[in-house]
């Protein structure tokens, strides 16, 4: 709901009233408990780099660079991080519901903090 996200921005820098926003951005945030990006290879010579924090944008450039060379040569002392396996994320069937709960006291609290 981008009306409520200016309406928050407005309460918050109230010098940006009638200021247009000119771009917005939403996605999916990939987060992984140990707060670092994971680097998988699920076949050989494909990589999948994942958990970037919302820091994606900025670490994929740097990262490019070593990820190429990982991959031209072979050698993972190119890489930033270990290669890890891929593995399930605990109770993922739950996620839906817990996110929107998670949301729902969040915003509750917002709304008891006005």
């Amino acid at each position: 709901d981008w009306a409520h996200l200016e309406r928050a921005l407005i309460r918050l820098y109230p010098a940006l009233a009638g200021v247009a926003i000119e771009k917005r951005w939403f996605g999916r945030v990939a987060m992984t408990p140990d707060h670092l990006p994971h680097i998988h290879e699920p076949e050989k010579g494909l990589l999948a780099v994942v958990g970037c924090q919302g820091r994606g944008v900025g670490l994929m450039s740097a990262l490019g660079k070593r990820m190429a060379s990982y991959l031209a040569s072979g050698d993972a002392r190119q890489l930033p991080f270990p290669l890890s396996p891929i593995r399930p994320i605990p109770f993922h069937a739950f996620r839906q519901v817990g996110v929107a709960a998670t949301i729902a006291w969040y915003r509750m609290l917002d709304a008891l903090e006005r």
